[in-house]
């Protein structure tokens, strides 16, 4: 093996063992700015790599910067906790009601606000929420789980619910309509599965019914959210002007960008006249100091990262395998490359998986039938979203949601979190692409790429 492929592929394997372990909590793009800057410098990558890289992830990075700026905002101004907290009491101490609001929550959460954010948010509160009502051990967890893992489900109808759906977007040059169009369905069909999954296997633990009175005594100190009615007419301005951008060509991050300037200013402007709020005053300082800057380094690193295997060979083994899976016969064809994506992203993180599966197809879309294109296009996106439940390693949101429930005193085994995630990454991985399969060989519906 040659001297590129060796150290492409140890390069590839610290970085990962990095972003899962984590040591002294290292910043991830750290991790995968200090492995690129080692491809480049032994070769494995070039200088031109890396300006291919910003221009394929610039959109998604500047993308994910606006979310988190928006849902940060908007839950300092008190407007996620303030709606969590009228859920618990519209439904009225019983506690199958307030679960299914609670996923109900954040599916609409994460399909707004992106997968990673609906978890940062919505986890403290949740947890929250469950704890003032006296739930402690599986009846907690029933909750937790439905909110954590419903949040990765939801990530997949529009290209803004998950940074790696831009970055696909971008890559194959598929419009924000085409992405909604075929991804919609999909996730019409999952998100109902995945709550009755998890419902199945904590359906004993789901408490019948809860006292509303700390509930009641929370949204007391909870007033109405800073600029309501005004957060909402934003929010509905910018899934107005994704249909329009997505017509006329504009990149998704420039309307998200500009929406959360809108909000930040709305908030500047509220905090200024010392309006009292769900959250408490914070300045717009620290909403800054929130944001996740240093993302555009990680997604640029992680692809460089990624690309540097090629040498190794990595990219030529996918592109075969997808080239022979989607050439089986009927649902295989589509369920088949989805799997071999989710497991991908179990063992590598969803972001790495995204890189190697996006360059893969690419290397090989001048052979594919426009079928086979589109299959393999949105079985990535499916295997992306979806696989990390298999396992929490394969994701960063998982990661995250693990991260913060520990924080909070709340510690979930890895084996207990397999028995659930297994058997729900495998179920809507196999129902998300039976949706696709019938969209595509039954209804005709392709990408003219």
């Amino acid at each position: 093996m040659e001297a590129n492929a060796v150290a492409a592929i140890m390069i590839f394997l610290a970085v990962l063992v990095l972003l899962i372990l984590r040591p002294r909590n290292l910043n991830i793009a750290l991790i995968a700015s200090v492995g690129a800057i080692a491809a480049l410098l032994l070769g494995v990558v070039t200088v031109i790599d890396a300006l291919n890289a910003l221009l394929r992830i610039w959109d998604a990075a500047l993308a994910f910067i606006g979310i988190v700026t928006m849902s940060v905002t908007l839950d300092f101004m008190g407007f996620f906790r303030w709606i969590a907290l009228r859920i618990a009491k519209m439904a009225g101490g019983d506690g199958l009601k307030l679960y299914i609001y609670t996923v109900i929550l954040t599916a609409m959460v994460s399909i707004l606000f992106a997968n990673d954010s609906c978890v940062l948010i919505l986890t403290p509160i949740v947890l929250e929420m469950v704890s003032a009502m006296g739930l402690t051990g599986d009846s907690r967890a029933a909750y937790l789980f439905g909110a954590g893992l419903i949040a990765d489900t939801a990530a997949m109808p529009l290209i803004t619910s998950n940074p790696v759906n831009i970055v696909s977007a971008d890559y194959f040059h598929y419009t924000f309509v085409q992405h909604f169009l075929f991804m919609g369905p999909v996730a019409a069909a999952t998100i109902p599965a995945s709550i009755g999954i998890v419902y199945l296997f904590f359906r004993k633990k789901i408490p019948r019914t809860y006292s509303v009175n700390k509930i009641n005594d929370l949204i007391e100190s909870c007033p109405r959210p800073l600029r309501l009615r005004g957060s909402v007419g934003v929010l509905v301005a910018i899934d107005i002007g994704y249909v329009f951008a997505s017509f006329i060509g504009i990149p998704v991050s420039f309307i998200i960008c500009s929406g959360a300037a809108v909000l930040v200013i709305m908030y500047a402007t509220g905090y200024k006249q010392n309006q009292n709020f769900c959250a408490g005053k914070v300045g717009v300082r620290n909403i800054m100091k929130r944001v996740n800057w240093d993302i555009l380094f990680f997604m640029i690193s992680i692809y460089l990262v990624v690309d540097g295997l090629r040498s190794a060979g990595a990219i030529s083994f996918f592109s075969n395998l997808f080239a022979s899976s989607v050439k089986l016969p009927g649902l295989l064809s589509t369920f088949v490359p989805s799997l071999i994506v989710t497991l991908g992203a179990s063992a590598m993180n969803n972001w790495s998986m995204t890189m190697m599966g996006l360059i893969s197809i690419g290397s090989i879309l001048p052979s594919l039938t426009a079928k086979s294109a589109t299959s393999l296009i949105f079985s990535n996106i499916i295997g992306n979203n979806l696989g990390p439940h298999f396992f929490p390693l394969g994701s960063l949101a998982m990661l995250m949601w693990l991260g913060t429930m520990k924080r909070k005193g709340v510690t979930i085994r890895i084996r207990d979190y397999f028995k659930v995630g297994a058997v729900l990454s495998l179920a809507e991985v196999l129902i998300a692409s039976l949706i696709l399969w019938l969209e595509v060989a039954f209804l005709g519906m392709v990408l003219v790429l």
